[in-house]
C-alpha cells in the first residue's frame, strides 16, 4: 500500500467511524460521564467490521437510565437511546484486549452521531426488554423475552444464570431483524457488524 492511500485510509476511518460532533453545553451532564448507580446494568457491545475494520474501534455501550420493573412474569427493562453512554473508559478496561484502544471524547461524541441516526433514535427514543417466560430451576433458567426495539418487537430465547437476587446473562440481537441497517459506509470499507451482544446484570429488590 501506498504512503498516499494509507494516509487517505486513516482520514477516512477517523471521520467515517468516529466523525465529530457537536459538545453538549458544559451545563449538561453527558451520559458517557453519568457515574453508574445501583445493582442493575446493561450494555451492549458492537463490533467493527468491513475491509478497513482495523482501523476503527470495537464500542461498548451502557444503559446509563436503565429502568427495571419486576411482574411476576419477571423484569421488564427500559432504557432511552439518547442516555447510552458510549464507550466509558472504565467499562473499556474491564472488557479486556478487544476494547483496550483509547476513545477520546471526540471519538465517542462522533460515535454517539452516528448510533444515534443508525438506531433512528429521533423516531423510536426507547428499547424495552419484557420477559414473557421462564423454565428451569435454580441458577439455570431459560427465558424467553419480548424485545421492542425501532418500533419492532420480536421473541427471544436465551439463558441467564440466577444466583439468590441477582441475575446475568446475554442475548445476541441483531439489528436487520428489527428493520435497521447497520452502520456502513464507504461501500462497506467501515462498517459496524450486524450482531450485537447484549448483556445485563439485575439484582431483584
Amino acid at each position: 500500500m501506498t504512503t498516499t492511500r494509507r494516509q487517505l485510509l486513516v482520514a477516512l476511518a477517523a471521520l467515517a467511524g468516529c466523525s465529530s460532533a457537536p459538545r453538549l453545553p458544559a451545563t449538561a451532564p453527558h451520559p458517557d460521564t453519568v457515574p453508574e448507580t445501583g445493582d442493575n446494568e446493561l450494555r451492549v457491545l458492537v463490533f467493527r467490521a468491513g475491509a478497513a475494520a482495523r482501523m476503527g474501534h470495537n464500542h461498548v455501550l451502557r444503559a446509563a437510565d436503565l429502568r427495571v420493573d419486576w411482574p411476576a412474569a419477571g423484569p421488564v427493562l427500559r432504557f432511552r437511546l439518547a442516555a447510552l453512554a458510549v464507550d466509558p473508559p472504565d467499562l473499556r478496561a474491564r472488557l479486556g484486549a478487544a476494547f483496550a484502544s483509547a476513545v477520546d471524547d471526540e471519538a465517542r461524541a462522533g460515535t454517539r452521531t452516528n448510533l444515534l441516526k443508525a438506531l433512528d433514535a429521533a423516531a423510536h427514543p426507547e428499547v424495552a426488554v419484557r420477559t414473557l417466560q421462564q423454565v428451569g430451576e435454580g441458577p439455570w433458567r431459560a427465558v424467553e423475552a419480548e424485545i421492542t426495539l425501532h418500533g419492532v418487537s420480536r421473541r427471544q430465547w436465551f439463558p441467564v444464570a440466577v444466583q439468590g437476587r441477582r441475575a446475568q446473562g446475554e442475548v445476541v440481537v441483531r439489528q436487520s431483524d428489527f428493520g435497521l441497517q447497520p452502520f456502513s459506509v464507504l461501500g462497506g470499507l467501515l462498517a459496524v457488524q450486524d450482531a450485537l451482544v447484549v448483556q445485563f446484570e439485575l439484582l431483584q429488590p
